[in-house]
């Protein structure tokens, strides 16, 4: 169901906490905590090329939902918006706001971020689009302007706990590291054929970090496509 803005603000009226009751410290909410983010794309060959850019994320504080429950609001300086629900469950996001449309949409179903708490091979599904996989030579070029390719599941695994992360903002401990594999059907030319390929997404959180790190892995199966890998990586925590 979609909203107005104005109609989305109507159901999620500010309150005054500033953190929740029970801080998740893999995924901190707290009001003013903002995390800077270099993201780099580098594109496999033929036309090989980095693209590189930085991405600041910052917490808002508390809202209530209609239903008297409070969800916590995130913005990023590229203007997405999100809203999230804090549980001793899982985190989940139930409202979002694209740049580029006027409108905010509820989620129809809570799209769960994280798991609490985390226990190895804990599993979940969410849905995404590619990232980097674009056509090289049709428009539109990129693939998650498809609607085939658009609300695509993706399935995440905790795959390692206590773990250290080295980054360029420190060295941290305590890291939990989930994978996240989408099966998607690619055209192969080694085989002649299309095929199922895995787009691979590594995330880091650590605590009373957050997320800290990514890796994406959408392979090039074709010359007509071109993939390659996204590295967001943690450069400033205020």
């Amino acid at each position: 169901m979609r909203f107005t803005i104005c109609s989305l603000l109507g159901l999620l009226l500010l309150s005054g906490c500033d953190k929740p009751s029970s801080e998740n410290p893999l995924f901190p909410l707290v009001k003013g905590q903002a995390w800077t983010y270099q993201i780099e794309t580098v594109y496999d060959a033929p036309d090989a090329k980095t693209v590189k850019y930085t991405m600041q994320m910052k917490n808002l504080g508390s809202a209530e939902l209609s239903d008297g429950s409070t969800a916590w609001k995130r913005r990023s300086n590229m203007g997405h918006e999100y809203w999230l629900r804090n549980t001793q469950q899982n985190i989940t996001r139930v409202a979002m706001k694209s740049p580029l449309k006027e409108r905010a949409v509820m989620d129809q179903e809570e799209t769960v971020v994280l798991p609490n708490p985390l226990t190895v091979g804990a599993s979940w599904i969410t849905t995404t689009v590619p990232y980097i996989l674009r056509r090289r030579n049709e428009q539109p070029s990129d693939f998650r302007y498809l609607p085939k390719y658009q609300n695509l599941p993706i399935t995440f695994t905790v795959k390692e706990l206590d773990i250290t992360l080295e980054t360029p903002v420190g060295r941290f401990k305590g890291c939990a590291r989930v994978e996240g594999k989408l099966d998607i059907l690619l055209w192969n030319d080694d085989a002649f054929a299309f095929k199922p390929n895995y787009l691979i997404q590594q995330e880091w959180y650590c605590p009373g970090v957050g997320l800290a790190q990514v890796e994406r892995v959408e392979p090039t199966t074709s010359k007509l496509l071109q993939g390659g890998v996204m590295r967001m990586k943690l450069i400033k925590l205020d």
